[in-house]
């Protein structure tokens, strides 16, 4: 059974998050090896940094808009069992929740003001430091929630392209017809 693909516009908004994510994960791992030369120090790293984080809360805001309205996500196969339906659902689930919560709280933890794009200064949130304390903390632990999230959901999909040899990957993939 061929399932359907996704729109071009849930294939677009999927890569566009997947390489802002990606870049904003090497971004402070790969500060002084590569980064810091190429943007002029650390400080212009973490603006890059939390300039993409911004970028994906309001890419993900509207990736959940589209999804809600316009079309539902893609369907296993009926003969899915219950257990694998409801494990899709809930790891795609959490990948939307932590997209919201990753850069939600790194606004919130943040003390200083930053350069969004080095277009528009963006000031701290008024909030208390045990708020920030906290907020720091839901960043960090989110942050390998999501490393493990992301290594999952690739390895489940390739698992279904190389192991099941159906068309989910497939479905996903750019410039497939």
């Amino acid at each position: 059974m061929q399932l359907p693909r996704y729109t071009a516009t849930q294939i677009g908004f999927h890569w566009i998050s997947a390489l802002l994510v990606l870049l904003i994960i090497a971004l402070p791992y790969g500060s002084g090896l590569i980064f810091e030369s190429l943007l002029g120090g650390r400080g212009e790293v973490f603006t890059l940094h939390k300039s993409l984080g911004v970028a994906v809360l309001v890419l993900t805001v509207l990736r959940l808009c589209y999804r809600g309205r316009k079309v539902p996500a893609q369907a296993l196969k009926p003969e899915e069992s219950i257990a694998q339906q409801r494990a899709a659902k809930v790891g795609h689930g959490l990948l939307y929740l932590l997209l919201l919560v990753m850069p939600i709280s790194g606004l919130m933890f943040g003390s200083r003001p930053f350069s969004l794009f080095w277009l528009v200064e963006i000031g701290p949130l008024p909030l208390s430091s045990d708020v920030r304390g906290i907020a720091k903390e839901v960043h960090l632990i989110s942050q390998y929630l999501l490393f493990a999230l992301i290594l999952g959901h690739a390895a489940i999909a390739l698992w279904h392209h190389y192991v099941r040899r159906d068309d989910v990957l497939k479905g996903m993939l750019p410039f497939l017809r």
